[in-house]
């Protein structure tokens, strides 16, 4: 028998090719390696199992195939085989014989096996054989190779990837993906993915695009907006396309890029325009309106000494007094929103400013019957602040509680220590016992001008927000399903 040929490699395709040869019968064992060897295959020989497994634990890499006697004196077939498997995965099987009976062909294909041969071998059923099992494993191993980078791409692209089959049940979820919407892989594979993860209006127009991509369509530029764990949403872009074959059947790959603090600086850029707008209309209206007014108000007091005994005449003047100071509050309210914040901070006790801001509303809490609760857990509450303009925020959120429940009234100020980017910080929960509020609300009540009431600019708690936000904190609106209404304010203990 010739020696083994190296290097081991295929004279056909140029790629590494070794087959370790398991064969007790000494003269079919050199026909083997005989046939083998004539195609430049490299061979490793054993005559039996204890053989064949001792080698170095590197060397199982290197089989393209491995081809096994179904008998050998020194192990049973059914327990070698597993152990051969473990030992070279990625290896294939061909199990020769002199039995030619059905059952066993049966046990070594459900063992592992790609083939079975009877004996004596006819050279070119065996390289037929090894050549269907060489091209198998390349196969396999090529598949393996592709997918590991297109895994690899997928998983290091700061995008959301899903991958989804025709009726859009998702079956891969990008790790980035998880890390933005906050829901692990395992609990949206298998899920509608409209459904599972857009907002509800999204969904059908969605649905819809991605049912064009069976006819050839490429879908380009869809903007959604993306459901998190947390209740909040992203605003995606995303681009997608038909995949013939994904883990064997056909699917969809969908790509889609944040862009929700892009969509915000340019809502922050065009708000930052309309308030420069909106200053300078009202600084000039009401330059012209505040001599009117006070003309008005001289009047309307020169009036009420000249009808001081006609009850009726004098209810008539306060309440033309009454709408000349609504008018002036709203001027206010539309010059301080518009004009720029500049806080005059120092170190203050953040409960002091809350209470501050209760005083001011002792009288409409007497009306009420409101009570204040305070629940402080936290081992100091002091913070660098502009009371000024905190008592502003405090008393508005006061105030809209006081309206929007019935007495008897309970408001309750929760405070106790947390982080902010990793900054020491106060987190703050005003909540009353009203009817709490709506979806459309809690997703609106920042923005400009939104109101429910029937008197009001609708500016009060934007201007919160901005008033919370230069001094480098957060406001936000509590999670749903508690009693009432829930404002969160999260404030930096040292400056920013």
């Amino acid at each position: 028998m010739a020696a083994p040929m190296e290097p081991d490699t295929d004279i056909r395709t140029a790629a590494p090719r070794r087959v370790l040869v398991v064969e007790d019968d000494e003269d079919a064992r050199a026909n083997l390696c005989d046939i083998l060897e004539l195609d430049a295959i490299a061979v490793d020989p054993a005559s039996s199992a204890a053989e064949a497994l001792d080698r170095p634990s590197s060397r199982w890499a290197s089989y393209g195939a491995l081809i096994l006697d179904r008998r050998l004196p020194d192990a049973d077939f059914h327990e070698l085989m597993p152990r051969l498997r473990a030992l070279a995965p990625d290896a294939e099987l061909i199990v020769v014989t002199g039995m030619a009976d059905i059952r066993g062909a049966i046990d070594a294909l459900r063992g592992g096996a790609s083939d079975y041969i009877l004996k004596p071998f006819d050279p070119d059923t065996l390289r037929a054989s090894l050549a269907r099992a060489l091209e198998r494993r390349d196969l396999r191993l090529a598949k393996r190779r592709s997918d590991a980078a297109f895994r690899t791409l997928v998983e290091s692209a700061e995008s959301v990837i899903v991958i989804t089959r025709a009726d859009l049940s998702i079956v891969y979820f990008s790790p980035f993906a998880e890390r933005l919407t906050g829901f692990p892989a395992e609990e949206v594979i298998g899920r509608d993915f409209p459904d599972q993860l857009l907002k509800g209006e999204d969904r059908g127009p969605t649905r819809e695009v991605m049912n064009r991509l069976r006819s050839g369509e490429s879908v380009r530029g869809l903007e959604s907006r993306l459901r998190c764990r947390d209740g909040s949403t992203r605003s995606l872009v995303w681009n997608a396309r038909w995949l013939e074959d994904y883990d064997g059947a056909p699917a969809i790959l969908s790509a889609g890029h944040d862009i929700t603090d892009l969509k915000l600086a340019q809502q922050r850029a065009l708000q930052a325009e309309r308030l420069a707008a909106i200053g300078e209309m009202v600084a000039g209206l009401a330059h012209e309106s505040r001599n009117a007014l006070q003309r008005g108000q001289s009047c309307l007091e020169m009036l009420a000494l000249k009808v001081d005994d006609r009850p009726e005449a004098l209810d008539l003047i306060r309440r033309a007094q009454a709408a000349q100071d609504h008018l002036h509050h709203l001027f206010e309210d539309v010059r301080s929103y518009a004009a720029p914040i500049r806080l005059e901070a120092n170190r203050f006790e953040l409960p002091s400013v809350w209470r501050e801001a209760w005083s001011y509303l002792e009288p409409a809490a007497r009306d009420r019957e409101a009570s204040l609760i305070e629940r402080i857990d936290a081992p100091a509450t002091s913070c660098w602040l502009d009371p000024f303009r905190l008592v502003q925020v405090f008393r508005n959120i006061l105030e809209n509680a006081l309206a929007a429940a019935s007495p008897p009234v309970a408001i309750t100020i929760e405070c106790r220590t947390d982080e902010i980017e990793g900054r020491d910080a106060l987190r703050v929960s005003i909540r009353d016992n009203g009817p709490g509020l709506s979806p459309e609300q809690a997703e609106r009540i920042f923005e400009p001008f939104f109101t429910t009431k029937a008197r009001g600019t609708g500016l009060g708690m934007a201007i919160c927000r901005r008033i919370v936000e230069a001094h480098g904190g957060r406001i936000a609106v509590g999670p749903p399903g508690g009693p009432g209404a829930e404002i969160i304010l999260t404030l930096p203990r040292e400056p920013t």
